[in-house]
């Protein structure tokens, strides 16, 4: 398997060989160029490295030599095989500010789940030193950063600014809006997960729990047709009890994994259990999920609440009791 780090680092070398043998007049107009791309975070000191780093990124990335059309990273997946090179041109990069919403293992393996205005939510990959700055700054500062979604997850690339909410003076920076809409949006999803669950709520029961904006977006994603939320809780459950194979069948495998865990131990399980192993994406503003188990949550296939076992109150995830039998029937 193909490392991204790899590809980068050769990328970035022949940025380096290249950038050796041009001259000034050729290095101005590139900077000027950069300088007016949405790459550019437009917060660098010129002499810094930091700024060094993310022109020379720009550059391999996105510049096309005139001569052969093509960037320096196209010309370095050539040599690869077909999986690879598919996952290089399949890659997206976002730049932009995050919001720093939570710091978690997942697995073992650091991750820092980032919120922004516009697009949303991002679980992202990252090492541990990075992970141990952040759990120091979380509260306290925002990210200015490039993020790149690599074969399906997550990384931060090139420059990572931490941006204060709070100057020097003691006024909040534009940053602190930000941060403002992160908590909010915590707040209201923590509203939804403080919600007392047992582990004999159907599925209408869980629908109901949920803000007219989910279900409206459940409907538009099933293509379902009512005017009030009982009408259209009442068509998807019908969806859901009688097509529950075909439901099935738009979920990723590690979808029917999560669902295959839950129902081994019951119907449902310790929230915390299941996020040590799985990745959630769910928000209450942002709701387009991503990874499997935000997903589940969104289709309400799993719902997420409080419950009292032996005495105290547990998070956990529970598959609604209506629908364990119908999916024990295709998930073995």
């Amino acid at each position: 398997m193909v490392l991204l780090v790899d590809i980068i680092n050769e990328v970035l070398q022949k940025v380096k060989e290249e950038l050796n043998t041009m001259q000034e007049n050729e290095l101005s107009e590139l900077l000027k160029e950069f300088h007016n791309s949405d790459f550019n975070l437009k917060d660098y000191n010129i002499n810094s490295e930091a700024f060094y780093l993310d022109f020379m990124l720009w550059y391999g990335l996105y510049h096309k030599d005139p001569k052969t059309n093509m960037t320096f990273l196209e010309e370095v997946i050539q040599k690869f095989d077909r999986d690879t090179t598919n996952k290089v041109k399949n890659m997206k990069i976002v730049s932009g500010d995050f919001s720093i919403r939570d710091l978690l293992k997942i697995n073992g393996e650091p991750f820092v789940k980032l919120l922004n205005r516009d697009m949303g939510e991002f679980l992202v990959k990252i090492n541990q030193s990075i992970w141990e700055d952040l759990n120091e700054i979380k509260n306290t500062h925002i990210l200015r950063c490039h993020i790149i979604n690599y074969g399906g997850t997550y990384y931060l690339l090139g420059v990572v600014e931490y941006i204060p909410l709070v100057n020097e003076l003691g006024f909040l920076t534009p940053a602190a809006i930000d941060k403002a809409v992160e908590r909010i949006d915590n707040m209201k999803l923590k509203e939804i997960e403080n919600v007392n669950v047992t582990e004999r709520m159907t599925l209408k029961q869980c629908l109901s729990k949920y803000p007219a904006t989910w279900i409206n977006e459940i409907c538009e994603s099933l293509n379902v047709k009512a005017r009030v939320k009982k009408e259209k809780i009442d068509e998807i459950a019908k969806i859901y009890l009688e097509n529950t194979e075909k439901i099935l069948e738009k979920l990723p495998g590690e979808s029917i994994e999560i669902l295959r865990l839950i129902l081994n131990k019951g119907g449902f399980i310790k929230y915390s259990e299941l996020s040590k192993k799985f990745m959630d994406d769910t928000t209450y503003f942002y709701h387009n999920p991503k990874t499997p188990l935000g997903i589940l949550r969104f289709y309400c296939i799993v719902f997420v609440g409080k419950m009292n076992i032996k005495g105290r109150n547990y998070k956990v995830a529970i598959i609604p009791s209506d629908m364990r039998e119908k999916l024990r029937n295709y998930i073995k």
